[in-house]
């Protein structure tokens, strides 16, 4: 599956789940202790834009609620990764990359911040097995073991039942705590 196929089907497991969320589920709390629902929408859709910013420039959030801004930030991300860009060479603050390697994380950050949306709304959590599979793969091929740890974006490497649903396993992988 390409990628810019797998980043729209990450957002669909998002945008599934975020259409439940209501005024009363914003104050939920998530896998990750610091975050109720509201913070999470926020930081998954501020981490989008800012993604799609390495390629275009600042661009700031079109509402105060989360709810509303991750739709503008979702179609900002496709309008920039377009396949020129996903094949394109960038700096990041990882070094020199692609643009595909910037789709990837977000494709990554979406779909498992989908997972901490299914958890804390009390949701089945065996999202997209397909893309889960892939996102996992590329993950255990990509992820850094620098990135893991204290103050850092990833938390180590959690138990998990390897027949667990795939999109459990990207979770623990991720860090989060799936039993």
């Amino acid at each position: 599956m390409d990628q810019i196929t797998q980043y729209r089907r990450a957002v669909e497991s998002f945008r599934l789940l975020l259409a439940e969320v209501g005024d009363a589920e914003l104050t939920l709390p998530c896998p990750c202790s610091e975050w109720d629902v509201r913070a999470l929408l926020a930081h998954a859709t501020g981490a989008q834009r800012g993604l799609a910013s390495a390629l275009t420039g600042p661009n700031e959030p079109v509402s105060e609620d989360p709810r509303e801004d991750f739709e503008a930030a979702v179609e900002t991300m496709v309008a920039t990764f377009t396949p020129e860009r996903v094949a394109a060479a960038i700096k990041t603050p990882f070094g020199e990359r692609t643009g595909g390697f910037l789709l990837g994380m977000a494709t990554g950050d979406i779909f498992v911040h989908a997972w901490d949306l299914a958890r804390a709304l009390g949701r089945p959590s065996d999202l997209d097995p397909e893309l889960a599979e892939e996102l996992l793969e590329r993950m255990r091929q990509t992820l850094p073991d620098a990135a893991r740890g204290e103050g850092r974006a990833f938390g180590p490497e959690q138990p998990v039942d390897p027949d667990a649903p795939a999109a459990d396993r990207l979770a623990a992988f991720t860090g989060r705590v799936v039993n």
